[in-house]
């Protein structure tokens, strides 16, 4: 999690290439804006919205777990 704006119901996700991705509060998952902060691990889709470009879906707490 990168930058947090709870009272307006969005944010951005910084992803591993160093871009960032918006999310809104509708595409948290069992999460709520109280348990997000920045730098808190987060998984999520990236998903491509028709004229914003690449957006974070499906926002959730926890880390990406890799397949060995």
């Amino acid at each position: 999690m990168v930058r947090l704006f709870p009272d307006e119901g969005y944010g951005f996700i910084r992803r591993g290439d160093g871009d960032e991705l918006y999310f809104n509060a509708d595409n948290l998952v069992n999460t709520s804006f109280g348990q997000l902060s920045e730098g808190v691990a987060v998984k999520f889709i990236e998903d491509m919205a028709a004229a914003e470009g690449p957006q974070a879906k499906r926002v959730s707490v926890g880390q990406h777990h890799l397949p060995e």
